[in-house]
């Protein structure tokens, strides 16, 4: 079993680390991309964050998730800007959980997709209202909405009914795909993060 003590948050920030940065980023804009094109109901556009916080540590996750929105807003679309805070947040979770050794065996890879996937709807259900007034950007994900509103829903209850829809398939799906990227790493190459420090071993 590999197991490293825990190091400063900054020493988790190598050459290869802040290469890793860029590469997450372009794995959440295609993604992004692809779900705007396709004017899909789920994101896609946390896969990337999710492969650098299993990878690089929490700390590089978040810093990829973050700067995954705002290349995103500034690029594509501003919506993405308020989600930062969500994006950083499912990196430091992926982070955290892959320390713990949660990455290690699919079995556990559940847990972490409810996290993951808890994460999301309760951060993105009060941007939603406050920025958005509760109205998806997603055509079909606006249907959905519309559909809680009208058999009598507050605003907020169809906010969350609509994001736990959206949510649950979209994180899943998210986090098996970071994991299967994950495992294909040689441990040789993952040894060479000072971020990547878990509890159980990688096989």
């Amino acid at each position: 079993m590999n197991e490293k003590k825990p190091v400063p948050i900054l020493s988790d920030f190598n050459t290869l680390a802040l290469v890793l940065i860029p590469i997450g980023i372009g794995i959440n804009y295609v993604g992004g991309l692809i779900v705007k094109a396709l004017q899909l109901p789920i994101y896609l556009d946390a896969i990337g964050t999710l492969i650098v916080g299993i990878i690089a540590g929490p700390w590089v996750g978040a810093v990829t998730g973050a700067l995954a929105n705002v290349v995103f807003g500034l690029t594509v679309d501003p919506i993405f800007l308020p989600y930062l805070i969500v994006n950083l947040a499912f990196g430091l979770a992926a982070g955290f959980m892959a320390r713990a050794g949660w990455f290690e065996r699919w079995q556990t890879v559940w847990a972490a997709g409810l996290v993951i996937f808890a994460l999301g709807v309760i951060l993105s259900a009060p941007i939603n209202v406050f920025f958005f007034g509760g109205v998806p950007e997603s055509p079909t994900a606006s249907v959905i909405w519309t559909y809680f509103i009208a058999i009598g829903a507050n605003l907020w209850q169809s906010v969350i009914a609509t994001s736990v829809l959206r949510e649950i398939a979209d994180k899943f799906i998210s986090v098996f795909v970071a994991y299967g990227v994950y495992k294909a790493f040689p441990k040789r190459f993952l040894l060479k993060f000072p971020g990547y420090v878990r509890k159980g071993a990688h096989s």
